[in-house]
């Protein structure tokens, strides 16, 4: 008799096939719908909530008419839910102020960037968009932004939207939207010029997060690393049990 399967063990087959790499081709694109639902015996709206479940989990993405492929995560077994995190950054937005209060720009080749992403492999002359942003919430140091973005992408990047959003900006000026956004999060030691923005001293430690930014094509536009103060940096979590 075939294996009757209900969401939570078709998701859970899914996710053992992708780990195997057993399921997707060369391409990281999973079958068809059509041939997930022959091979499982199972209903599209069976297959849809499992593959709903594994893109909120950030082990798939779906592009509208090309179909499902994988999120390669640079290290899954220890990376974080997203969907499960969030951080005082996101939870100021609403009646408190976040403000840049310098900002630097320059191109650089990935020879000499600081840090890569996790996944991605350019060769050393391909050129970055290097932006350093000192913020403030409530006039208070905040946090150091460090992102790097691809020109081929973005373009050129004015004064004015080094101090404002940036997402914002991508969104209005250049038509572009974020899908997605892979966060990993660690300790790291600041530097002498971050840690005199937060008035501390060099090689203090620093909960640093670590942003890969995708947009809905699953293409990366930019990957950043956000310097926190220890003494305030808050992470909130919300995990929903009941769906």
């Amino acid at each position: 008799m075939q294996k009757q399967w209900d969401i939570d063990s078709l998701t859970a087959d899914i996710v053992k096939r992708i780990k195997k790499q057993t399921l997707a081709d060369k391409n990281g694109k999973l079958p068809s719908e059509r041939k997930l639902m022959a091979y499982y015996n199972v209903s599209r709206y069976a297959l849809r909530q499992a593959l709903g479940k594994l893109s909120k989990n950030g082990y798939i993405y779906q592009i509208q008419g090309r179909g499902s492929y994988i999120h390669e995560h640079h290290d899954q077994t220890n990376s974080i839910n997203q969907s499960d995190l969030g951080f005082t950054e996101d939870l100021a937005r609403e009646g408190k102020s976040i403000q840049t209060v310098s900002a630097f720009q320059r191109i650089v080749p990935f020879s000499e960037i600081d840090f890569s992403p996790g996944n991605q492999q350019f060769s050393d002359d391909q050129l970055f968009v290097e932006i350093e942003r000192f913020r403030t919430l409530e006039n208070k140091p905040y946090l150091v932004e460090h992102s790097y973005y691809l020109p081929e992408i973005v373009g050129e990047i004015s004064e004015e939207a080094m101090y404002g959003s940036m997402f914002d900006y991508l969104s209005k000026e250049k038509g572009l939207t974020v899908g997605f956004i892979d966060k990993f999060i660690r300790c790291e030691l600041l530097t002498e010029s971050y840690a005199t923005f937060f008035h501390l001293e060099t090689n203090m430690p620093s909960l640093t997060v670590r942003d890969d930014s995708y947009l809905r094509e699953g293409e990366l536009v930019a990957f950043s690393k956000v310097y926190y103060d220890y003494r305030d940096a808050t992470l909130f979590m919300h995990k929903k049990l009941l769906e």
